[in-house]
């Protein structure tokens, strides 16, 4: 093996090796960060004020375009959808948070369809590859899926869009305290 093959292994290792250990996630947006972080780093907008005071049918949405609203729901206490953001240089359908107990416990990413291998390339790049997962039905295509032990990623090509779910392990527990009245608040 010559030594310039193992230098590329090598930071590649350590590439793979310092992702696994972030929390997951992209464009700023982690995995288990706090709603005071992200309304900060991400310039989040109450969507109802927004809607209110919009101007001449513009909405200000603040510069990454972040909605949020409170939700009544189990499976989030806060919603926010930004169409705005751009994975690197590749147009976002939308990005779409939800928050339980004070922090980032999942979230989503579609884009369409033709930005696929770049959504793809993106991830592969920051966790490594991916486990593949086998379709349910016949003519679905598989999905892939990176996992360690706090969270995982899946991502799913449809007919139309590409879809990418980012969430904590810790969440379906968060959703079923919720639903039972029990969910904590962290700061």
């Amino acid at each position: 093996m010559s030594a310039r093959l193992i230098v590329v292994w090598v930071l590649a290792s350590a590439a793979t090796a310092l992702a696994a250990d972030q929390p997951f996630g992209v464009l700023d947006i982690a995995l288990g960060a706090s709603y005071a972080r992200l309304e900060r780093d991400l310039d989040f907008r109450n969507l109802n004020a927004a809607l209110a005071a919009r101007k001449e049918g513009k909405l200000d949405l603040g510069k990454r375009g972040y909605g949020c609203m409170n939700r009544e729901d189990p499976l989030a206490d806060v919603g926010c959808v930004s169409h705005v953001e751009k994975l690197d240089g590749v147009e976002t359908r939308e990005i779409r948070l939800n928050f339980l107990e004070g922090r980032l416990q999942q979230f989503s990413l579609t884009a369409e369809r033709q930005h696929y291998d770049a959504v793809i390339g993106y991830l592969r790049s920051r966790y490594g590859e991916p486990q593949v997962i086998a379709p349910s039905s016949a003519g679905d295509e598989p999905s892939l899926k990176w996992q360690d032990g706090a969270a995982q990623i899946v991502a799913y090509r449809g007919k139309d869009l590409v879809f990418v779910n980012f969430e904590l392990a810790a969440y379906p527990g968060a959703v079923k305290r919720k639903r039972d009245g029990t969910s904590v608040q962290c700061g």
